[in-house]
């Protein structure tokens, strides 16, 4: 996957793979926590206060997870994808289920 860096020194490739993953890491854990919180909410939306706390301190264990877990992975594709399309899939879903 690095042939694409071959005139890039080792450290500097390596550097912008860590600085990739610390941006997938906030940008895309944050978009998979808060429409995660959306749609537990709106699945839960019979008790609307007790459905909104709950899916929003849901929110932030996912968050955790996601954030340690892209740093877990061996592959940068594996985390990019494991964070991407369950995002994309709770996306779809927040529309399916609308207001």
């Amino acid at each position: 996957n690095t042939d694409r860096f071959k005139y890039l020194s080792p450290l500097l490739t390596y550097r912008l793979m860590i600085s990739y993953r610390f941006l997938l890491a906030i940008v895309g854990g944050y978009a998979l926590a808060s429409y995660s919180a959306i749609v537990i909410a709106k699945i839960f939306a019979e008790q609307r206060a007790d459905a909104v706390l709950s899916a929003t301190l849901l929110a932030f264990c996912i968050y955790c997870a996601a954030f340690i877990w892209v740093f877990m992975v061996k592959k940068t594709l594996k985390a990019t994808l494991g964070i991407v399309l369950p995002a994309l899939i709770l996306w779809a879903t927040t529309i399916f289920v609308g207001n």
